[in-house]
């Protein structure tokens, strides 16, 4: 088995030694807070489309499939291209220096709705393309940016415990930065008629221009404070079909990715603020009911580390996919009459949601190390973007089905009310749905077997090759 050649910018005495200092984690986190912001907004890309372009149908399921099938496409593309582009100053640091400005901006666009003609069907035709292009270019970017900062949870430390914690805490801050966004725009929307088109129009833009701004704040964090102290400078010789073979050869990661792809079925079908506005009465609940979740969003975080002290990770998932399933279960039988049920039902999903996210993230930064002790190659860029390729597969899936949905229950856009027929299936599909995936998604997991025990044995393993190739060239530098 061929060497690794990954650089370690300090000595990697790894045991018991932190190798960030605080203020490089506190910038890493608020850089998390205002990242995951951008994914957010994108969660309200369907209701714009919807609401604000007046795009159904052909034209919305044109934008979803084509637009979401690219962005599956250049993600391995860009991995490799990410990988390859791998020097002795860094990996991702450079994708951050490239990609803040023109994604800002392209966000932007993206939430624009231009007025091309008076005539309602060139005004559609143009909305469409502008649409279409616009989604195409900020997500190719996109890639590239989400890429580079997914790889530092990885490069941060070599300290597999340290970088565990950093991941920990960095999810909890992205969470609460997508809170934020998914949280002002019901907020907004609740001091308007739910007919007020207008009123919306504002409101997209703005959020998402304030989302712009923490982009460009975002990557300046990084590039100014953040380091990379693990990458791999052999990606540039590499070819593409030998990466590839290598992915292939991570069991562990093909089984993590077949779960949490189909566990990502549980978003499809994205009408949880049409059921908040119209179920009930009020779409501003969906924020205040989400900050009742923030002290288990919490609990969930400091657990994290406990529970992976005493349980495999694995059996932790099995426990909090009976627990989600359970709760869903209660609630359909149970209704949403009563307030205080669903207040409920959102705290108690949100703990078990926040551990599985977080776990997820760190079995695979896990599977990085153990794809580099078995291939002798650390071709992370790549790993994380096959992985957004799958998760943006899954967006395609929920973004086309949203479109089904509202046409099964005969939902109307920005009507001031609905039918019972449909507030029936903005309550009860999303929830099957849910439960459904949510079963399939742990399905994957009963053959992944990388306990503790084996993955300290990697880790040991790794760095005594990494601390041989570091006096091998030490030496090297000598003689010359």
């Amino acid at each position: 088995m061929e060497n690794t050649q990954t650089q370690i910018l300090k000595a990697p005495s790894v045991a018991g030694r932190l190798y960030t200092s605080p203020k490089e984690r506190l910038s890493f986190y608020i850089a998390s807070f205002f990242r995951d912001m951008s994914y957010a907004v994108l969660g309200y890309l369907s209701y714009f489309y919807i609401d604000i372009l007046g795009l159904t149908g052909v034209a919305l399921s044109l934008i979803m499939v084509i637009g979401r099938l690219w962005d599956g496409v250049n993600d391995p593309i860009l991995g490799v291209y990410f990988d390859k582009r791998a020097s002795h100053e860094g990996k991702a640091i450079p994708f951050f220096k490239k990609t803040g400005i023109p994604g800002a901006v392209l966000l932007l666009v993206m939430f624009s709705a231009p007025t091309f003609s008076q005539d309602p069907k060139i005004n559609i035709a143009f909305r469409t393309l502008l649409a279409l292009v616009s989604y195409i270019l900020f997500e190719t970017l996109h890639t590239l940016n989400g890429t580079a900062f997914m790889t530092l949870y990885n490069s941060i430390s070599p300290n597999a415990q340290e970088r565990s914690k950093i991941i920990s805490v960095a999810r909890m801050f992205s969470t609460m930065g997508s809170a934020v966004v998914g949280g002002v725009v019901p907020i907004l929307l609740s001091f308007f008629e739910n007919d007020n088109i207008k009123a919306k129009t504002y409101i997209y833009f703005g959020v998402a221009a304030f989302v712009a701004l923490g982009f460009v704040f975002y990557n300046y964090l990084i590039v100014g404070n953040v380091k990379e102290r693990v990458f791999s400078t052999t990606g540039s010789n590499q070819n593409i079909t030998d990466m590839f073979k290598g992915f292939f050869k991570n069991k562990l990661l093909l089984l993590l990715m077949l779960g949490n792809t189909i566990g990502g079925l549980i978003n499809a079908g994205n009408t949880g603020l049409w059921f908040y506005t119209y179920n009930l009465g009020n779409p501003a609940l969906q924020t205040y009911i989400g900050l009742a979740g923030f002290p288990t969003l919490l609990l969930g975080t400091y657990l994290v580390p406990k529970l992976t002290e005493r349980f495999e990770k694995r059996q932790i998932v099995f426990g909090c996919a009976i627990f989600q399933i359970t709760i869903n279960i209660l609630y359909m039988i149970l209704g949403y009459s009563n307030i205080m049920v669903v207040i409920a039902v959102s705290l108690l999903n949100t703990l078990p949601g926040t551990i599985r996210s977080i776990l997820y993230w760190s079995m695979v930064a896990d599977t990085v190390d153990y794809l580099e002790w078995k291939t002798g190659e650390r071709n992370d860029g790549m790993i994380y973007a096959i992985e957004g390729f799958l998760a943006k597969v899954v967006g395609s899936i929920g973004a086309v089905s949203t479109a089904v949905i509202i046409k099964v229950i005969h939902f109307v856009p920005n009507a001031p009310t609905q039918s019972p027929a449909t507030l029936k299936g903005l309550f009860y599909l999303p929830l099957i749905i849910a439960s459904v995936s949510t079963v399939l998604a742990v399905i994957p997991y009963f053959f992944y077997n990388y306990p503790r025990k084996k993955q300290a044995e990697v880790t040991q393993i790794l760095l005594t090759r990494k601390e041989t190739n570091q006096e091998v060239a030490q030496a090297a530098d000598a003689e010359n």
